[in-house]
């Protein structure tokens, strides 16, 4: 009985770190693969890039908001606000989810899952 357990528990924690780990993914904007330093990368269901770098694969302009912790995104006619704790820290870059990103500037945000990938139209 207890070396079932322990069995049980150990494949519990082996799929609790497999959920967890981090996933890399493919970025296409127009049909043309981005590439970020860091990688763009799936966790947790939400697929995150890193902030200026996704921002201006998207044509937006960036703004730091310090007080708030927040960064503005912006098109020639809007501007969105996420903020920071809507990210992740990798190697010491604010990445922010990508979908939100597309979305800001009217894209077409689609999830490719067979490929990892995910596309924007715009």
């Amino acid at each position: 009985m207890t070396r079932t357990l322990l069995i049980l528990a150990l494949t519990a924690g082996l799929v609790v770190a497999a959920l967890a780990a981090d996933v890399p993914v493919k970025v296409y904007v127009n049909g043309r693969q981005q590439n970020y330093n860091p990688p763009a990368l799936l966790r947790g269901g939400t697929v995150y890039v890193p902030l200026r770098a996704g921002a201006q694969s998207l044509g937006l302009e960036v703004k730091w908001h310090p007080d708030a912790q927040a960064a503005q995104i912006c098109t020639d006619t809007s501007c969105v606000l996420i903020p920071r704790k809507q990210g992740i820290i990798v190697n010491g870059s604010l990445m922010l989810p990508l979908r939100k990103m597309g979305e800001a500037t009217g894209s077409r945000v689609t999830w490719d899952a067979a490929a990892k990938a995910v596309r924007i139209v715009k």
